[in-house]
């Protein structure tokens, strides 16, 4: 029975993916476990610290279809305690005696936390693919729009004229802050535990403690710890901090799509093929149900951030009730994260531009939408505040009279004492006030494709 909307048979693919499921799963969950005992088994063998016999049962003994994951499940409910009937039954797999060597001088978060670093590694590379996906889509999609003009916004209100590549642009130079982050970040993150009981390794003290753990961490791929970090989170904390962003990110693309394709609006849709079903009443409905979905699983992923940021306060050097947390919420937020990531994408990639629609929404304040550039045509003459204040004084007119401000213009007489008629209307035409949108696309273009190249 499947209750959690990640495992469900009817939802989960409208949280997930196959893919990164798998990283979160209890087989692979229990393939790690089997990973760092094995590996920890290697290096003692290697520093002459356990028979080398003993690596090599425990190694051979070591392969995920030996060990009943019902009778690990049980285990854990009757003992309380999230890893001793794995390692009960590593040691019984194991012959000659040589279980008596599975776990030895480590403690049960060493390979909980490991555990847990080796899946998030798995999840990150599989995420940072995915944000590549989302930029190269992107990076296209700019290229195709560079020079498109529409309407800028704010306030929900026509402002100045931008290119619809210049608000995908700053889309891709967010995701790429994202990237360089995510890069930043993966010698803190995937690094290894091995402290013992306290983080002191004491052990493993008279058996070149630091020796083991430094060639466990090389055969896990893992970076060697300066000190045990079993109470300190920091590196968690960054990664889900970052993922957080990236989802963020994510959503407010979904909900600028959501409010452009807007029936009013009408300037971009998420895309459509036959099949793709609306409303359950309403045949009509061309609705953008996969960016709503988006913007509800980004709220999902920014939400569980106040309860990562609790598991940095800690107690002493082992805190359970922290560390138990984590395996919730570690899951969810990479789930969805890789999720997102792949809905973006194939939003972004099948897009609708409606340009007839842009144009017109562009025109639709017949030059309200350029006043600035008329308060600085008129600056060298009045001064910037007296001109502010005419053009001002202009456009409520118009507003009030419901008509066109070009009308309002060409009928101010300080207007036409300095402006002609020619003059007044190229003035008013947005399609010749873009500032430098086209340069700006340009940097972000150029910045991706050193990004890439390097």
């Amino acid at each position: 029975m499947n209750v959690h909307v990640t495992d469900s048979e009817m939802y989960k693919d409208l949280y997930g993916n196959e893919k990164i499921r798998q990283c979160f799963s209890d087989e692979d969950l229990l393939r790690q476990w089997i990973a760092i005992e094995v590996a920890l088994a290697q290096a003692q063998a290697e520093l002459g610290i356990i028979p080398y016999e003993a690596f090599e049962e425990i190694k051979r003994k070591g392969k995920i279809e030996n060990f009943d994951m019902e009778r690990i499940r049980k285990g854990i409910t009757d003992t309380s305690h999230p890893l001793i009937s794995f390692i009960r039954m590593f040691e019984e797999l194991c012959d000659e005696n040589y279980g008596e060597y599975v776990h030895y001088g480590a403690t049960t978060q060493d390979i909980m936390d490991t555990g847990l670093i080796l899946q998030l590694k798995n999840g990150y590379e599989y995420i940072t693919q995915q944000m590549n996906d989302t930029m190269n889509v992107l990076f296209k999609r700019i290229k195709e729009t560079r020079d498109v003009p529409m309407a800028g916004r704010t306030h929900g209100q026509h402002a100045l004229p931008i290119t619809l590549g210049f608000k995908l642009a700053t889309w891709l130079a967010e995701f790429q802050r994202h990237a360089l982050r995510l890069e930043q970040l993966r010698c803190r993150v995937f690094v290894g535990q091995l402290g013992g009981a306290v983080g002191t390794l004491a052990s493993l003290e008279q058996e070149d403690g630091l020796k083991v753990q430094k060639r466990v961490m090389e055969i896990l791929r893992l970076e060697n710890p300066s000190i045990t970090w079993h109470s300190s989170r920091d590196n968690l904390v960054e990664l889900a901090s970052v993922y957080a962003m990236i989802s963020g990110t994510i959503g407010k693309i979904a909900n600028e799509i959501i409010n452009l394709q807007r029936t009013e609006i009408g300037e971009i849709e998420e895309g459509f093929e036959s099949g793709k079903v609306g409303s359950s009443t309403m045949p009509h409905k061309r609705n953008p149900m996969n960016c709503e979905y988006i913007v509800g699983l980004s709220r999902l992923v920014r939400l569980q951030m106040s309860t990562v940021y609790d598991t940095l306060v800690q107690e002493h050097e082992r805190d359970m009730g922290l560390w138990l947390v984590e395996w919730e919420l570690w899951p969810e937020i990479s789930i969805y994260t890789s999720k997102l990531l792949s809905d973006i994408t194939m939003v972004v990639k099948n897009m609708i531009v409606n340009e007839a629609n842009i144009k017109n929404n562009l025109h639709l304040t017949n030059g309200f939408i350029v006043s600035e550039r008329m308060m600085f045509k008129l600056s060298p003459f009045v001064g910037k505040q007296t001109a502010h204040d005419i053009v001002y004084e202009i456009c409520m007119e118009a507003y009030d009279n419901n008509e066109r401000v070009i009308d309002a213009f060409l009928r101010d007489e300080i207007v036409r004492k300095h402006m002609s008629e020619v003059q007044i209307k190229e003035t008013l035409n947005p399609e010749n006030y873009l500032g430098f949108s086209k340069q700006y696309v340009d940097n972000v273009l150029r910045n991706y494709e050193e990004w890439v190249n390097k």
